[in-house]
C-alpha cells in the first residue's frame, strides 16, 4: 500500500494583483481584500505550461503558494478535491517586513548548506 506523501501547509500566496496574501483562519482584518483559490494538479500544471498560465494570470487572479502550488482564484476552475487557499493582502508595512523575514531566513539557510 503506498502511503500519501507528506503535504506543507500554505503560509502565503504571491499573486498576479500584485499582493501578497497569508492564510486566516478565523476572519481577515477589516478592509483587507481576500483570495479563495484552488490548486491546480501537477498534471494541469504540466499540461498547461509557464506560457499559458501567464496567459492564464492575465484573465483570473493566479497565485504561487509558498507550498509549491499554483492556485487559480475561485470561479476559475472546479474546486472538488483541490487543496483550497484563503488569505488577505498584507499592507505595505506587512509586506516590508515579510520580505525581510525571507531575505534573513534565505541567508541563514544559505549560510546552512555553505557549510555542509
Amino acid at each position: 500500500m503506498a502511503t500519501k506523501p507528506p503535504t506543507m501547509e500554505t503560509e502565503l500566496v504571491l499573486a498576479s494583483d500584485g499582493a501578497i496574501y497569508v492564510s486566516f483562519e478565523e476572519e481577515p482584518p477589516a478592509g483587507r481584500r481576500v483570495f479563495t483559490g484552488y490548486a491546480l494538479t501537477a498534471d494541469e500544471r504540466a499540461q498547461h505550461g509557464t506560457q499559458s498560465l501567464l496567459r492564464w494570470a492575465c484573465l483570473q487572479l493566479l497565485a504561487l503558494g509558498s507550498d509549491g502550488c499554483v492556485y487559480i482564484e475561485e470561479g476559475a476552475i472546479e474546486p472538488e478535491g483541490r487543496k483550497e487557499f484563503r488569505g488577505y493582502a498584507l499592507t505595505p508595512q506587512e509586506v516590508e517586513r515579510v520580505a525581510q523575514e525571507i531575505h534573513r531566513t534565505a541567508f541563514n539557510v544559505t549560510i546552512a548548506m555553505r557549510a555542509k
